[in-house]
């Protein structure tokens, strides 16, 4: 694919190399929540560094968007989904 190979080396400056080396590393799974999804990983990046973090599947990836990669945020969900945690 060659764009693909375009977009890793353009947004994040890897080859598709390094990519497959981070999955190897990973063994193919999400960082977080370390399922191993069927669809390739994210690179997962600092948006004011562009520094890869690592590959995360799509749900993860996009859970950190939403809490705008904020720790704080991040921590007062995990609060709030376990002071809740007996409803389900």
């Amino acid at each position: 694919m060659a764009s693909r190979k375009h977009n890793l080396k353009h947004r994040y400056g890897i080859t598709e190399e390094d990519y497959n080396q981070m999955a190897e590393k990973q063994k193919h799974c999400c960082q977080i929540c370390n399922n191993k999804p069927v669809k390739p990983l994210y690179v997962n990046h600092c948006h004011s560094t562009n520094k890869i973090r690592g590959l995360l599947c799509h749900k993860c990836n996009v859970a950190l968007g939403h809490m705008n990669d904020d720790p704080k945020q991040l921590l007062k969900a995990v609060e709030y989904i376990t002071k809740y945690q007996s409803c389900q």
